[in-house]
């Protein structure tokens, strides 16, 4: 296995930029998600690390070594695709063996191996039979055991699970990681789901528009957005974001809403707006679990009142829609005590409100509590 340093790497395409300025550090054995919205640069990257496409400027460097003349062939790197990659006419034996035969391994190792592999992937009574008749859950079970039976020094994989249904997805999600831990591989993974990369990874690169915008565990991206694009994509149920204009008087912050509403910004949360001041715009950001209903508690926490405007039901729990003037705010039911028409008074916990500049998109406050 190998620790990737990617430093300072930019990729142009004629006058478009794909990646700007990226630099990570990837230990060995780590399982790194790329992640962000469709076009952002991840595949790219992905690319550039698997010797696809070179950088046109800054480094790869795959323990402390350039690779760049490196044949591709010879880097010892797996792939798996969204579109699987395999090859139909063959047997399922073949496609496993396939990649061991073309770097000379013993037949008698060929077979251990891959019969260990078929084993694992629940594909041994479908060895003899051609990768055509396979479903797609089994395919794609096929091109990550094709790409694992090499035990490579790296592990690449761009949107594999896209293409599967979402029973089949959590298994391949828990597999993945079972996989990993067994070879000991860096894996970098590639997806649009923040899901995907927040139960896999160890850390994950959020990219926007080709550059970094946060590299963490998934408790800190999640915990401790560094921006308003990271705190909006990061998340399920979605945070709330609310803009408005800010407004301080007599040491006091408010946000004011486009209805003529108002959000009384108090303790941590007006302390972070009060750096930019009033006449500026922000984002008001809370999680729906830290909108809780019922006396307050805490004597900084925002004190709202709304009507509960629609219910939706997701697993053991409630999500309400709780309109404020023209403004809705997503918080948790657990107790299924609301009713769809329920006026009802609600806080927002103050310290676990975030604040973001909404012309830069940067984050204002310092870590939560």
């Amino acid at each position: 296995m190998s620790s990737i340093q990617i430093s300072k790497v930019t990729k142009r395409f004629n006058d478009f930029t794909a990646v700007s300025d990226l630099s990570l550090d990837i230990a060995e054995g780590e399982f790194v998600a790329l992640l962000g919205p469709s076009g952002c640069g991840k595949t790219t990257t992905m690319n550039m690390i698997a010797g696809l496409e070179e950088p046109s400027e800054g480094s790869i460097l795959f323990n402390g070594q350039d690779l760049s003349a490196t044949r591709i062939q010879d880097r010892n790197i797996g792939f798996v695709f969204q579109n699987y990659a395999i090859f139909t006419h063959l047997s399922v034996y073949r496609n496993l063996a396939y990649g061991l035969e073309v770097r000379n391994v013993p037949k008698s190792e060929i077979e251990r191996r891959v019969r260990a592999m078929a084993d694992r992937m629940s594909l041994v009574h479908r060895l003899d039979q051609p990768a055509s008749s396979l479903s797609v859950n089994e395919m794609q079970k096929l091109a990550i055991g094709r790409s694992a039976v090499v035990e490579p020094r790296i592990f690449l994989l761009d949107e594999p699970l896209s293409n599967l249904d979402a029973g089949f997805r959590a298994y391949m999600r828990a597999e993945l990681k079972v996989l990993q831990r067994e070879f000991g591989q860096t894996m970098i993974y590639v997806t649009h789901d923040q899901i995907e990369a927040m139960s896999l990874a160890d850390k994950i690169a959020i990219i926007d528009k080709g550059r970094l915008m946060q590299y963490g565990s998934p408790l800190e991206v999640y915990n401790n957005p560094a921006n308003r694009f990271v705190a909006n994509f990061v998340g399920s149920p979605r945070i709330n974001l609310i803009d408005g204009a800010l407004r301080e008087e007599a040491g006091r912050m408010t946000m004011m809403l486009p209805d003529g509403g108002e959000i009384n910004l108090s303790g941590q949360v007006g302390a972070a707006f009060a750096q930019i001041g009033s006449a500026r715009s922000g984002s008001f950001a809370i999680r729906p679990q830290d909108i809780y209903f019922g006396e307050s508690r805490a004597a900084d926490d925002i004190a709202m009142q709304g009507v509960v405007d629609s219910l939706e039901r997701v697993g053991p729990k409630r999500l309400a829609y709780l309109q404020v003037g023209q403004t809705l705010f997503l918080a948790i039911d657990d107790q299924d005590r609301l009713t769809a028409g329920d006026q009802v008074e609600f806080h927002l916990s103050a310290d676990k409100s975030m604040a973001f500049d909404l012309k830069t998109g940067a984050r204002l406050a310092g870590r939560l509590q």
